[in-house]
C-alpha cells in the first residue's frame, strides 16, 4: 500500500515514514505542497492514502485536497494532520474532500488506525 506524506517539519515526517514503513507501507515523503501536488497527480493511481498537514510551503494541504478532488475517479484517500484543532478548520478541511482529521500531537498508533479503517472500507 502507498501512502503519500506531506509534512514540512523533517523530524515529524521522517519518524512517521520510518514508523508507516516499518508496518509494510511504502512511503513517498514531500516537504511542500507543489511537489507533492505534481507527483500526485501523474501518480494518483498508484497511491492508497495521502496524509498532509495543513500549514506547508509553496501549497497548503487546503490545496492539496482541492488538487486531489479534482482529478476526475480519485479514489485516494486524504488525512489531514495539523495542530490546528480549532472546529471551523476540521469542518473546512471535510468540506473539500478529506477523509479524515487528526490533531497533532497524535499516537501514530491511532494514526495507522486511521490509515487501516479507510482502506478497509
Amino acid at each position: 500500500m502507498k501512502i503519500v506524506l506531506i509534512e514540512d517539519e523533517d523530524m515529524l515526517r521522517k519518524s512517521l515514514a520510518f514508523f508507516l514503513n516499518s508496518k509494510n507501507f511504502e512511503v513517498i515523503e514531500f516537504d511542500n505542497g507543489i511537489d507533492a501536488i505534481e507527483y500526485i497527480q501523474n501518480e494518483h493511481n498508484t497511491i492508497d492514502v495521502i496524509i498532509t498537514d495543513l500549514n506547508l510551503p509553496f501549497a497548503g494541504g487546503k490545496q492539496v485536497i482541492h488538487a486531489c478532488k479534482q482529478i476526475p475517479d480519485n479514489k485516494t484517500q486524504i488525512i489531514v494532520l495539523t495542530s490546528s484543532s480549532v472546529e471551523n478548520t476540521e469542518l473546512e478541511v471535510f468540506n473539500l474532500g478529506a477523509d479524515e482529521f487528526v490533531a497533532k500531537p497524535f499516537s501514530p498508533s491511532v494514526l495507522l488506525k486511521r490509515i487501516e479503517k479507510l482502506t478497509s472500507a
